[in-house]
């Protein structure tokens, strides 16, 4: 049996909050990907992307912070795969949130 080819490039972007923050789901967060802003809501989000380098930061406006969490990774997308991307904040706003890539789930076969 052959795998399956992904039918796209890109990257999967999921960003998320510690639970008692709940006053975040009022800010949008910023997903600037190559200089270009994205305004997504908290949640997952599927970017295509060209095969190559791409830089990612994330960010959000917070009372007089415009780049409260702010926090970037250059990442490699290969051909035909998605890579994903988990951004989370914690309870501090002061500090930088955290990302990183995250490994793809296992299929059993």
């Amino acid at each position: 049996m052959s795998a399956q080819v992904q039918p796209w490039s890109g990257i999967e972007v999921e960003t998320s909050f510690f639970p008692l923050s709940f006053f975040l789901y009022a800010c949008t967060p910023r997903i600037v990907i190559d200089g270009q802003v994205n305004l997504r809501p908290w949640g997952k989000h599927n970017f295509q992307l060209e095969p190559g380098m791409h830089n990612v930061k994330i960010f959000f406006h917070y009372i007089w912070m415009s780049t409260c969490g702010f926090n970037q990774m250059n990442i490699v997308v290969q051909p035909n795969c998605v890579h994903r991307i988990k951004y989370e904040m914690g309870i501090f706003m002061f500090s930088p949130g955290s990302i990183r890539e995250v490994p793809p789930p296992y299929r059993f076969q």
